[in-house]
């Protein structure tokens, strides 16, 4: 205020034109109005090599996949021209058949997902924990052609304060006739220690989330941020791994950031495949897309410039979905090459079946379709035992022709094959962790069974011993039989145990695997292992893998939780986990 202003502010009139001999005062200047406008932010997340409204796996079009979205994306640009800003929450480059067909890139190829986000425009991506699935390279080789930044805050150099990829980015939009500053960042789930540790060991540290993106935050207000937007792989809290036995920090922290972060406006959140429309904490909006494509999460924010700075108004989000047997000619036509080479991938026959095979039951009752799995680790390993899960309870092996489609959608993750040393006490340990996946049902008076806290793949079962899990018992009391050839198994018993190399890390909370001595490791996909032995049989037979070996009692409870597990409906359903559950190649 000048001293005019602040005397006649601080004066009666009369008193204020006496002091002034009498002159009568000049008008004070007309202070500018606010400028009010709305900025639009837009995210999708965990998009897995979901590109085109196609499931490999089956064969058939489906409602999800980023072209499905693009027309959402354009109508919200079009209502808001140069006020929109478009980012992905993170897992990209692993996750369907496309993006394994990609998984080596030929000199001077594209990858497919980064030619299609090109085309659609984004402004930033996080690096989500499936981007190491095929190795530090790839990552680096396929986003080098992203006409954006993949960013992440918490990912250093090993032994280094150095962060390994861009920590974060601006840009620029103009509302109301100003220019808007928008800082986006982004993080990466340390467990990528733990799930892909043989990839980035020595090479990469991923740090706490909250701890790394603080400082980031700070740094972009610093350098004149409006706006800040965090597209995180990660989601509101909770680890799917002991992060006290691993001392790796928790995956999912979009909470803490929100709460602990100063400075943040926006957060897109990833990694867990749920859907969040419209969320507030501490003051910031928090959303969340569903994976695979499925739906695009839109933040409004209005801005308000006044004294030379811009304010939030008010923000509140919402969740769009695609019309049905929408797509996008432009992604379709330039995909069409990258289309028909994986769906030659996945059309090869590799055997025949005498009758289908199904997983519908397997986390109920013993099942050759997994006793399948089991039989080729522990022939390839010479292992003992041998663990897997049902990944989900749709995939099936049909009778007549196998084809690869088939094989990996029973076996949808990335993983590697291990074998490691286990005593008896852990092996019962094991399974009284995976026992976790269904609720106490002490005299059959339970709501429910099965444990909404616990994903479904991490339901595992092994072959090579006898065993029965007791569910009316309480937790850690389940396994009432477990026998080695009619012999109850002991504490010191020693075994050989073939599982895949996420499960051998301690992830998805079987910390009694941590740091278990590995006696094979030879870095084999189980998938591709899975292909070849059904071409080396060339006709599938059920009994020739199938043995008996497990119950879940009572009988009446096994039943029941059979009745609640239902195969949820394409996309997004639980083969492919977030926060709670195996991830492809971890798992």
């Amino acid at each position: 205020m000048n001293a005019f202003r602040r005397l006649t502010a601080t004066l009666p009139v009369a008193a204020g034109l006496a002091a002034l001999g009498g002159c009568a005062p000049r008008t004070p200047p007309a202070q500018p109005a606010p400028v009010e406008g709305r900025l639009v932010l837009m995210g999708t997340t965990d998009l897995h090599g979901w590109i085109l409204p196609y499931d490999y796996y089956t064969g058939q079009r489906t409602n999800n996949g980023l072209a499905t979205l693009v027309s959402l994306i354009d109508s919200v640009r079009a209502a808001n021209p140069a006020r929109t800003v478009l980012v992905e929450s993170g897992d990209l480059l692993q996750g369907n058949p496309m993006d394994f067909v990609y998984r080596r890139l030929a000199e001077g190829e594209t990858h497919p997902l980064i030619q299609a986000m090109n085309l659609v425009g984004y402004d930033a991506a996080a690096i989500g924990n499936h981007e190491f699935n095929y190795g530090i390279e790839h990552l680096a080789r396929s986003t080098a052609d992203a006409s954006f930044p993949f960013l992440s805050a918490n990912v250093f150099r090993a032994g280094t304060d150095e962060h390994a990829y861009r920590p974060y980015t601006f840009v620029e939009r103009t509302v109301g006739g100003h220019t808007v500053k928008i800082g986006i960042t982004s993080v990466t789930p340390p467990g990528v220690m733990i799930w892909d540790r043989d990839n980035v060991q020595g090479r990469l540290e991923f740090r706490d989330i909250v701890a790394s993106v603080r400082p980031v935050v700070a740094r972009m207000r610093a350098e004149g941020a409006d706006v800040v937007l965090v597209a995180a792989h990660s989601g509101l809290e909770g680890s799917s791994y002991d992060t006290a036995a691993t001392g790796v920090p928790t995956e999912n922290a979009a909470s803490a950031m929100a709460r602990e972060v100063p400075g943040i406006d926006v957060i897109f959140m990833g990694h867990t495949h749920r859907e969040v429309t419209d969320t507030t904490i501490n003051g910031v909006q928090v959303q969340q897309a569903k994976n695979w494509g499925t739906s695009l999460a839109v933040a409004e924010l209005d801005l308000r410039w006044a004294d030379g700075r811009w304010t939030i108004a008010d923000a509140s989000g919402t969740v769009l979905h695609p019309r049905e047997g929408s797509t996008s000619p432009r992604l379709e036509s330039a995909l069409a090459q990258a289309h028909e080479r994986t769906r030659a991938y996945v059309s090869q026959v590799v055997g025949t079946s005498t009758e289908t095979w199904s997983s519908a039951t397997a986390r109920t009752r013993d099942t050759p379709i997994l006793d399948l799995i089991n039989d080729v680790q522990m022939r390839v390993t010479g292992a003992d035992l041998s663990s897997t899960a049902a990944f989900s309870l749709t995939s099936r092996l049909p009778a007549g022709n196998v084809t690869v489609a088939d094989v990996a959608g029973l076996y949808v993750y990335d993983n590697t094959l291990k074998a490691v040393r286990i005593s008896g006490a852990q092996l019962r340990a094991y399974l009284e962790k995976s026992a976790e996946y269904y609720l106490p049902c002490p005299g059959g008076a339970c709501e429910s069974l099965v444990n909404p806290s616990v994903a479904g793949y991490n339901f595992d079962v092994v072959s090579g011993v006898d065993y029965t899990l007791d569910v009316s018992r309480p937790v850690g009391q389940r396994v009432v039989r477990l026998e080695r050839d009619g012999r109850a198994v002991a504490a010191t018993d020693s075994f050989t145990l073939a599982l895949n190399n996420y499960r051998a890390s301690g992830s998805g909370g079987f910390s009694m695997l941590i740091g278990a001595p590995v006696v094979y490791d030879r870095g084999e996909g189980i998938r591709e292992l899975l292909i070849e032995d059904i071409r080396r049989r060339g006709t599938l037979r059920p009994g020739d893998v199938f043995r008996h070996n497990w119950d879940i009692v009572p009988a009446a409870l096994a039943e029941r939780a059979q009745a609640e597990q239902r195969p949820p409906a394409q996309p997004g359903g639980e083969a492919h986990g977030g926060s709670t559950g195996q991830r492809p190649r971890t798992p």
